[in-house]
């Protein structure tokens, strides 16, 4: 199967997965090379990330070449930090045997998370130049965080307490990653 029908074939599933649904999980290629296939995820979101970035101004005196830096840096970073944190919290949570099934499902559906996300942002921004409002961006970060708890509990198959204990986790390392990247983008101000 190449790469373009399998992405679709998990984005499809990964609604499935997101509505609990343990079956979608057949939709993905849950080996070893699937798990790898995953992160062309990436890839696919990548021209509407660029997209995303052409529409943010630049912070207070950050040259363009340190903000285009900075995101090249950024990017990949946060494709492969949380895959990387991941791999011991399942250890420790007891479901390292599931690490590859998770990974895999949440590359594939940052697609339609992330991608749908950038998408609501992009729009507001051509709606209103000033930007997204606070409101839209909270109600965003909600939908997502709620997918992506979703996504935990069915592919790793814990109780709820741990599902929430490894997304809020993953949320903190998102949060971490962004005010790193806003503090080396600043220069620390």
């Amino acid at each position: 199967m190449d790469i373009w029908e399998e992405g679709r074939r998990s984005v499809r599933g990964s609604f499935r997965v997101m509505g609990l649904d343990a079956d979608g999980l057949k939709a993905f290629n849950l080996t070893l090379e699937g798990y790898w296939r995953s992160f062309y995820a990436a890839l696919f979101l990548l021209p509407l990330y660029i997209v995303y970035l052409l529409n943010l101004p630049l912070p207070k005196g950050v040259g363009i070449g340190r903000f285009w830096l900075i995101e090249a840096i950024n990017y990949p970073l946060v494709w492969t930090l949380w895959p990387l944190i991941s791999f011991y919290v399942c250890r420790g949570a007891g479901v390292a045997d599931k690490y590859t099934t998770y990974i895999t499902v949440h590359n594939w559906a940052q697609i339609p998370l992330l991608g749908g996300q950038l998408l609501v942002v992009v729009l507001a921004f051509a709606v209103d130049p000033a930007g997204p409002g606070a409101s839209l961006l909270f109600l965003a970060w909600i939908a997502v965080l709620t997918a992506e708890t979703l996504i935990v509990r069915t592919a790793l198959g814990l109780p709820w307490p741990q599902t929430i204990m490894i997304e809020g986790l993953a949320f903190a390392v998102a949060l971490l990653l962004g005010a790193a990247k806003q503090y080396v983008m600043t220069g620390g101000g």
